[in-house]
Formats: structure tokens, C-alpha cells, sequence
């Protein structure tokens, strides 16, 4: 947990590399383990050019899960930030079966959305309006 314990002590996020270095680890290593922190939502990225800057989440609380197929998933939980200027968010993670990752999990995150608890309401809306109507049911 050295990785994620870096991630949250970084006021302005690092790469991969930065944090390889740091660590001393392989950079192949730390994606891997970047990669897993991010299905479990405790490491997010904003990207900046060609570099993804990674730190910590916050604290998260699972939510639920939406099966859309064996091997297709949606986690969603709902996010506390670290700092107190940030809104609470919604957080709506997809994740996929790879079977080519010789990993302990064989999922890896293929998306994931943050829609502010300011903007929940606007989303909500929107996704009755398309229920209604370019799927006909009545919700």
C-alpha cells in the first residue's frame, strides 16, 4: 500500500514514473497495481498531455453493482474528497473480464464517470427523459 499511501499524501498527483522512482519499483509494476487501486476506486487520474497524474480518491462507499452481462459490469459508489473545497460525488466505474491479465482479478476499468452531487438531480432527469422516451417505459 506504499503506492496508495504516496498517492494521498501528493497535493498535486504523479506519474508513473514519479512514482516508480520514488518507490524504487518497476514502472510495469506500479501500473499493475495502479491499474487494480483503480478498480477498487482508491487512486483516480486526471490526464495532462501524453501523462496520466494519479492520486488518492478520498473515502468511497460502495453503492451497488449492475451485472450488464458475464463479463461486463458497472460499480458505483459514492465519494467523500479530501479536501473540503470539493463536492461529494457519485462515481459510476465500468469494468471488463480480460483473459489475457495473469492477475488475482481478471477485471480491468474500461471508463468511469463523477457526477457531482450538485449535478445528480440534472442527471437523473435526463436519464427519465430518455427512458421515457426512446425506450417507452414508464419510470
Amino acid at each position: 500500500m506504499r503506492v496508495l499511501d504516496l498517492c494521498n499524501k501528493s497535493e498535486r498527483g504523479l506519474t508513473i514514473t514519479d512514482i516508480a522512482e520514488e518507490l524504487n519499483l518497476n514502472r510495469h509494476t506500479v501500473t499493475k497495481l495502479l491499474e487494480r487501486m483503480l478498480i477498487e476506486k482508491k487512486v483516480n487520474y486526471d490526464e495532462k498531455g501524453p501523462a496520466k497524474i494519479f492520486y488518492g480518491t478520498g473515502k468511497s462507499k460502495f453503492v451497488g453493482r449492475i451485472d450488464q452481462g458475464r463479463y461486463d459490469k458497472l460499480w458505483i459508489d459514492t465519494t467523500k474528497p479530501r479536501y473540503t473545497a470539493e463536492e461529494e460525488t457519485v462515481r459510476i466505474n465500468q469494468t471488463k473480464h480480460d483473459h489475457l491479465i495473469r492477475a488475482s482479478s481478471k477485471f480491468r476499468s474500461v471508463g468511469a464517470i463523477s457526477i457531482r452531487k450538485s449535478q445528480l438531480v440534472n442527471l437523473i432527469r435526463i436519464l427519465r427523459d430518455v427512458a421515457r422516451k426512446e425506450f417507452g417505459l414508464s419510470v
